[in-house]
């Protein structure tokens, strides 16, 4: 593996830790029914199947074979989040965790991390100048 390529690995690797230890912390306090998303009637029935999809989809990130599938799901599942946060109509400048921000930024990191373990994919992006 050239040089460049394990520096990649490692930053990805630098990103992907806290950010599946987060999620599976958040997954599981939802599945355990101790996270306050279980305290709103409209989404108690619903908490403990979104915290089993986080926990699924944190494990298939954190796994670099499965990283790809792990980003599509935790795509869907954050941008669910974000959507809750902007519905509930959440402090646009309040604090980072209590408004979409980290979501947001949750998510830019997900995939900065799929550009970082696959260079390849960012081709698929660029134009073909030979047409």
């Amino acid at each position: 593996m050239p040089d460049t390529q394990k520096k990649l690995n490692l930053a990805a690797w630098v990103l992907v830790v806290p950010a599946t230890l987060f999620l599976l912390l958040a997954g599981s306090t939802k599945m355990l029914g101790a996270n306050p998303l279980a305290s709103i009637d409209a989404m108690a029935p619903w908490v403990f199947w979104i915290g089993l999809g986080e926990v699924t989809a944190a494990l298939l990130y954190a796994v670099p074979r499965t990283s790809i599938i792990g980003a599509l799901f935790l795509s869907a599942h954050l941008g669910g989040a974000i959507l809750f946060h902007i519905i509930r109509g959440e402090n646009f400048f309040g604090p980072v965790l209590t408004s979409f921000w980290f979501q947001s930024l949750m998510l830019l990191s997900v995939w900065v991390v799929v550009f970082l373990r696959y260079p390849a994919i960012v081709s698929n992006f660029q134009s073909d100048s030979s047409s």
